[in-house]
């Protein structure tokens, strides 16, 4: 039976969900699949925004093995029953509308935004019993999975991703970081790095930061190391190159270092909509990466 899912705290939930994730040590992003996305097995829409890390966070949890979700009325249709004790992954769908107001004595108009989201709420196939009909999931499986493809063409995007953004970065030495009052990333050189896909994850991480400066999105989280604004921003910047590598179809490699997570855990557990807020700024550095270097990857994406 469907969740009623207006009566549970949906931030709340994934929130602690994302905590028990980070104190295990486990990447809540990082997807377990080379090149298949999160999303539902009957239409091949493909999740967007937060909803493949919300999926991530579920499937990592449960130990589910497949990216593919469906919803109550779609596995009615199929004849799908929903497993005993299973639990409803909830999506978030919709953002915010601008509302303009008008101040009739100055006849100044203002503009405030409105949270127009809704929740859905989704199964992974691991919760589905098809014995009862003639539509098996494996045939489903079958269609959707794709396998590996080679991992070049993918380094190659990256790269013109990066070059296009001409950043002020300064190779060499063993620390990377954005430098924010002298508007300079320092890198590591390429061969320094363990593999390919970890020199630009980190590149990536770092440009995340760089379009906080001033002249381009004037995020001001950049505050000193250990702070609730540093670590928000830190999680901005994790979460907006996984944005960024799942984009360019590369495994995203979160920072696992204890005071990166430690710091992580003290601003989630203090708010639980910190993560939201940080997922809706890294995918607008994210975007505007992409925009900037005239690259268009977005995909038309539906429940």
């Amino acid at each position: 039976m469907a969740q009623n899912t207006e009566k549970i705290d949906k931030f709340q939930l994934i929130t602690d969900k994302l905590i028990t994730l980070i104190e295990r040590g486990v990447k809540p992003w990082g997807k377990p699949w080379s090149a298949t996305p999160y999303g539902n097995l009957i239409t091949g829409h493909h999740y967007q925004g937060i909803n493949p890390l919300i999926c991530a966070i579920d499937t990592l949890l449960n130990e589910w093995e497949q990216p593919f979700f469906i919803g109550f009325a779609q596995a009615q249709e199929k004849n799908w029953k929903i497993n005993k004790g299973s639990k409803a992954t909830y999506l978030r769908w919709g953002g915010t509308v601008a509302i303009e107001s008008t101040n009739s004595e100055t006849g100044e108009t203002n503009k405030h935004y409105k949270n127009a989201g809704r929740w859905f709420n989704v199964f992974n196939v691991a919760c589905l019993d098809d014995s009862d009909s003639n539509e098996k999931i494996s045939d489903y499986l079958k269609k959707m999975l794709v396998s590996s493809v080679n991992t070049e063409p993918r380094l190659e995007f990256a790269e013109a991703l990066i070059i296009a953004q001409n950043a002020d970065v300064v190779f060499g030495g063993d620390v990377a970081c954005y430098v924010p009052f002298i508007d300079k990333i320092r890198m590591p050189n390429y061969e320094d790095f363990k593999s390919a896909i970890a020199y630009y994850a980190t590149y990536l991480h770092e440009l995340i930061h760089w379009t906080s400066h001033s002249t381009r999105l004037d995020r001001n989280n950049i505050g000193q190391f250990g702070s609730k604004f540093y670590a928000f921003e830190e999680l901005i910047a994790e979460l907006g190159a996984a944005f960024l590598c799942s984009s360019i179809n590369i495994e995203s490699q979160l920072e696992h270092h204890a005071s990166y997570l430690n710091s992580w855990l003290s601003v989630l557990r203090d708010d639980n909509k910190a993560f939201f807020r940080a997922a809706g700024q890294a995918k607008k550095a994210a975007d505007w990466l992409l925009e900037n270097a005239g690259l268009n990857v977005t995909e038309s994406i539906a429940a």
